[in-house]
């Protein structure tokens, strides 16, 4: 039978390194997906998770039991994702939305292949208008949107209130509808 979360947690905290290799490979895939929204680049995605993992594995003992193991560590990587941003505010690159406007796919190319482009397309403009907003909006919207963490999750993850993790999805929502208006896939 396969250890738990929890179980595989306490065993790193009594210095079993390969129970925590087996719960980074149970949630290392979702991680790493939300270090890529989080973060502006693949690379710095990259450090966002290494960084997180270090900080779990260090505070495998702290951990309390009051919410599950992934949103713990979901909560370190929000925390960690936050530090790098400030660490990177003023260098950030703003890529326009418009950036490869007028770029289509050749002619010829199968319509599956074309339409799988445009769905990678609105992928990226939706990544990219989910960036400009503030980040405690961004950071509800990716942590329901993208990990489906339910409102208790997110409040344990942030250490928020659950009727602020609901205030908050509701302005990110209305925030992406209206900076989505008129935009056609």
């Amino acid at each position: 039978m396969a250890a738990t979360d929890q179980e595989l947690l306490r065993a790193t905290a009594g210095g079993d390194g390969a129970a925590f290799g087996r719960l980074v490979e149970r949630h290392a895939q979702d991680l790493f997906r939300l270090a890529q929204w989080l973060a502006p680049n693949r690379a710095d995605a990259e450090d966002v998770l290494q960084e997180t993992l270090t900080g779990a594995f260090k505070a495998a003992r702290s951990f309390d039991g009051r919410s599950t193991v992934k949103t713990w560590i979901t909560g370190i990587m929000i925390r960690q994702a936050a530090r790098q941003r400030r660490k990177y505010k003023n260098a950030r690159r703003v890529v326009s939305m418009h950036a490869d406007e007028g770029v289509r796919p050749a002619a010829g190319v199968d319509r599956p292949v074309a339409s799988a482009v445009a769905a990678i397309d609105r992928r990226i403009d939706l990544a990219q208008v989910i960036d400009t907003l503030a980040d405690e909006h961004r950071e509800v919207i990716l942590l329901r949107e993208t990990q489906g963490l339910s409102y208790d999750e997110i409040a344990a993850a942030l250490g928020i209130p659950q009727g602020t993790v609901e205030s908050r999805l509701y302005r990110a929502r209305a925030a992406l509808r209206k900076k989505l208006e008129g935009y056609v896939g």
